[in-house]
């Protein structure tokens, strides 16, 4: 079973290494990471080009403009439906938390189709 991460960004370098680390720690499942760079003009797709390189679970698009966030989980999602099992859509902003994943893929094998998270607290 392949789990697809897809994360929609813009100008977020300084968060996607801080994720990085966050979800190879969190993640036990076969998954792979698929970084979705809406257009940034900062160092986010050079980071996104290296951190693929270094790990081949981790892959990423970069549209050639800025199209706005749901563009964005949209070509994601695109990118991801016919090479998994399982897609989870996570902001690179590191407000998601990401150790309810297992959890959430747990859920959806137990015979829930759709299974979505909802923040009950917004301290961090």
């Amino acid at each position: 079973m392949l789990v697809t991460i897809f994360t929609p960004t813009y100008n977020r370098a300084y968060t996607l290494k801080d994720l990085y680390t966050s979800l190879c720690n969190q993640t036990d499942n076969n998954f792979e990471w698929l970084i979705v760079d809406d257009g940034s003009c900062d160092d986010t797709w050079s980071i996104i080009s290296k951190l693929s390189s270094e790990k081949e679970e981790f892959k990423g698009i970069s549209l050639s403009r800025n199209r706005g966030h749901q563009n964005a989980l949209l070509a994601g999602l695109m990118e991801a439906k016919g090479n998994c099992d399982i897609t989870i859509s996570i902001d690179c902003d590191g407000q998601d938390d990401i150790s309810v994943m297992e959890k959430m893929v747990d859920e959806y094998l137990g015979g829930a189709e759709i299974v979505y998270g909802v923040r009950n607290n917004r301290s961090k």
